[in-house]
Parts: structure tokens; sequence; C-alpha cells
């Protein structure tokens, strides 16, 4: 009986022992790196502040350098508005100099105006005794009158006829009621009917009416630049008759019986046989001047 050689198994020869690999593999680093086991020491003293510390520190950064930009915005739009504001007062609210300057000039510019309408006024009348001088002797006389008394350059004495008109009785009473008072357009009315009817000359409070002759209200009845009071006389030179039947026909006669019913203005007419007016003043009217006082050392 053959017997086959019996082979004995090592369980020890089986097993591979420690992982010899990875343990030269430690020593390796270890070798080559001989600090590495203090790595995490090392970090610490190396860079002792935290990595979101700088990341932090970046971010209060910018947060303050947002607060001063909106600080600093803020400030220009503070600034903006101020001057803003000031210019619109600038120009909406004139300075007390501009005024006054302007109101100079405008003082000045309308005494220029009325300066050369007095120089026309002054011309025209030498034009007109001219051209009355060059007449022909037998009409000169004719058409100098004429010329004079159309305006009113001479004295007149006539018959004619007086208008007196009169502030209504409770206007009298009562200065702050204005609808029995006369006006001017009253006055107006009653002188275009005269000068319709004929009349020479007409006058109003011994107040001349000539081409120029201006009647208004500016607190009282100005005629020209004299201020009349109630009653008011209108005298006109000419034929008392026509100029009676002058102020009841027509549209004038309706008007003055409306302000006679309605308003409660006193009319009157009386014819009268003689009436004298003078002449109407033609003379430049003067100017104040500002007096600029000297200065006196001191």
């Amino acid at each position: 009986m053959s017997s086959e050689p019996t082979t004995h198994h090592d369980p020890e020869s089986d097993d591979p022992g420690p992982d010899t690999s990875a343990h030269e593999d430690r020593r390796s680093v270890q070798r080559s790196d001989p600090a590495a086991s203090m790595s995490l020491l090392n970090q610490l003293l190396n860079n002792p502040l935290d990595a979101g510390y700088h990341a932090y520190a970046e971010d209060s950064h910018r947060a303050n350098l947002s607060w001063s930009r909106a600080i600093l915005i803020l400030a220009l739009a503070v600034v903006l508005g101020l001057g803003a504001t000031l210019a619109v007062r600038n120009l909406r609210t004139p300075t007390d100099d501009t005024v006054v300057d302007t109101l100079v000039d405008r003082a000045q510019q309308e005494q220029s105006t009325a300066q050369q309408l007095e120089d026309d006024v002054s011309t025209l009348s030498s034009q007109v005794r001219d051209a009355s001088k060059q007449l022909p002797q037998s009409k000169d006389s004719v058409l100098s009158t004429s010329l004079t008394l159309l305006s009113a350059q001479t004295t007149v004495t006539g018959p004619g006829l007086t208008v007196t008109l009169q502030d209504a009785v409770d206007s009298a009473l009562d200065s702050s009621s204005s609808t029995g008072a006369v006006r001017d357009t009253d006055l107006s009315l009653v002188v275009n009917a005269l000068w319709s009817g004929g009349a020479e000359a007409v006058s109003i409070n011994d107040q001349r009416i000539g081409p120029g002759t201006f009647i208004r209200e500016a607190g009282s009845i100005l005629v020209n630049i004299t201020p009349i009071q109630s009653p008011y006389v209108v005298r006109a030179v000419g034929d008392s008759d026509r100029l009676s039947t002058a102020l009841i026909q027509g549209k004038t006669g309706d008007d003055l019986s409306t302000i006679k019913s309605v308003r409660g203005i006193r009319i009157s007419t009386k014819s009268q046989s003689s009436l004298t007016m003078t002449a109407l003043d033609v003379r430049s009217p003067e100017y104040a001047i500002p007096f600029a006082p000297t200065s006196s050392g001191g």
C-alpha cells in the first residue's frame, strides 16, 4: 500500500501579517517631511486668525464705505435742494433795487412820452397860427376866429344854456353808495349832446372844454387834471332852443330820463341870455425835479 507524502499546512504561513505596504508609506512620508506630525501646531502658530475673520473685515469695510457714500449723497441732495429753492425765490421775488430801478425807468419813459406829446401840441398850435396868418385878408378874420373858437383858445361871450346835474339825495347822505352819484359818463353824455346841438363853447364848473379835454373819474370826476364836485354846472354858448332839443331827443333823451328815474340824479336846464367863458389854459405843465443834496465834509 502506497502512501502519499503527507504535506503539513502551517496556518501561520498563509497569514500575510501586518500591512507592510501602508507602514512603509507612512515611514516614507515621515522621512520626507519630518515636521508632518506638527502640521496642526504650525498652522495654529502661523495663522492664528480664523479664515472667516478676513471675510468679515472686508464686509465691514464695504458696509462703512456704503454708509459714507449714502451720507455724501444725502449731503449733496440737501445742498442742491437749497440751491434750487434760493434760485426760484430770487427769480420770483425781485429785490428792492430791481423794483426801484423798474419804476424809475417806467417813470422816465412816461415823462419822455408826455414831453413828446406836449411838443407835438405846441408844434401843431404854431402851425395853426401860421396857417391862419397866411389866409387872404378878406377871410382871415372869419377863419382865424373859427379856428381859435374850435380850439378853445379865445374867450367866448353869448347866449346859451345851463345844465345842472346833482347827485341823488340818498347818495349825498350815504357816501359809501355810488348808485345815485353823477358819473363821468353822464357828463360826457350831456357835453356830446350840446356839441351836436350846435354849441360854440362848453364848460363844466368853469373848466373850458377843448378838443383834447378828457372827462374821467378817479376818486372824483376830473376835467383834464382839475377835480370837480357836485353840483356839476355844464354851460354851453349857442342857441338855447336847439341845445334844449338836443338834450331831449333820440337816445340822449332816453338815457337822461333813465338817469333821473332809476338813479335819482337831479337834472335841470335854464336858458341864459349871456354867458362868458374864458379861453382854455394851454400852458405846458412843469415837473418837479428831485433835489440832490450836496455832501458836506466832516
